[in-house]
């Protein structure tokens, strides 16, 4: 099997903000253009000299990808601003692993209301930075971003995870079953099955994207120093959830659960103007070295459950 491709894991230099994230922080947080390379550096080397982790040393904080979602129009955006219907359930969004909250900020310019929108995250450094990033502490009540919120060990000191059980109705969770093994995946299933509501009477919805398996037969089992991780094709995607879901303590709560996947590459395009440009050609992605896979998972709990 080809060895997966390096991506560099640190820019010393941010050359130009991708055209979205600009266009945000302009809108938004009222930063103007000439002034974000600085603003943005200047956090994310306060960030990366603490938590050295790729997300931050590559600026990859900077891509909205959740607006990039084939679901986010019709199945995230659209239900999240509809006003309050009686007798239906108000929808309520978590962005699990949020990074810098830039997922929730994108929804809130884009019109979703402020008490609709949750995030949670492990490192409460990151919370932080997002509000210094976008200055939007009058917009956003803090106490929606639940952190440490762990997602894998059961009563982590300080969890505060536990806040939104059986309330979600939207859980965005993106680069974050990539960075661990497939044992730890079954957990996460868990913990989000656990996180959704189960009285909306239809489907809930977890989407997001993470690092796929070159291998379109089955997971692909990687190291990464001395941790192990796994990535999914389509077929094990599926598998992992309805595995999870014909556990003892979910088998009799739900009633149905459809899994999508598509593979895709990202190829960005440098310059002032540029953004990045998805592709969901089944074939596309092998020339750029290893597929991102996007996925929407459907649950729909038993009316007793």
């Amino acid at each position: 099997m080809q060895a997966p491709v390096e991506r560099p894991r640190y820019s010393k230099t941010l050359h130009h903000v991708p055209k979205a994230m600009s266009e945000l922080l302009s809108s938004y947080s009222g930063i103007p253009k000439d002034d974000q390379i600085s603003h943005i550096t200047r956090l994310r080397d306060a960030g990366y000299a603490q938590y050295p982790y790729p997300c931050m040393g590559t600026f990859r904080f900077l891509d909205l990808d959740l607006a990039r979602h084939e679901a986010y129009k019709e199945h995230v955006l659209g239900p999240l601003c509809e006003p309050l219907t009686p007798g239906k359930p108000e929808p309520l969004f978590l962005d699990c692993g949020c990074c810098l909250g830039q997922e929730l900020r994108k929804l809130a310019a884009d019109g979703v209301p402020p008490h609709r929108l949750w995030a949670s995250d492990i490192e409460p450094k990151f919370i932080d930075l997002g509000f210094e990033l976008f200055r939007d502490g009058d917009k956003l009540p803090r106490d929606h971003f639940l952190c440490p919120g762990n997602v894998i060990v059961e009563d982590w000191p300080g969890d505060q995870l536990a806040t939104l059980d059986d309330r979600v109705t939207i859980l965005n969770i993106s680069a974050v079953f990539h960075l661990f093994g497939l044992e730890e995946h079954k957990r996460i299933v868990d913990r989000c099955l656990r996180l959704l509501r189960k009285d909306t009477g239809g489907p809930v919805l977890v989407l997001g994207a993470h690092a796929g398996s070159r291998d379109l037969a089955g997971p692909q089992h990687l190291f990464r120093g001395d941790r192990r991780m796994c990535l999914h094709s389509g077929e094990s995607w599926e598998a992992l959830w309805r595995e999870v879901c014909e556990q003892p303590q979910w088998k009799d709560k739900i009633a149905a659960v459809e899994v999508k996947a598509k593979m895709f590459a990202r190829i960005r395009n440098e310059g002032p103007e540029a953004d990045d440009i998805i592709t969901l050609s089944g074939t596309d992605w092998e020339k750029e070295g290893n597929p991102l896979q996007m996925f929407q998972v459907w649950v729909t709990f038993k009316s007793d459950s």
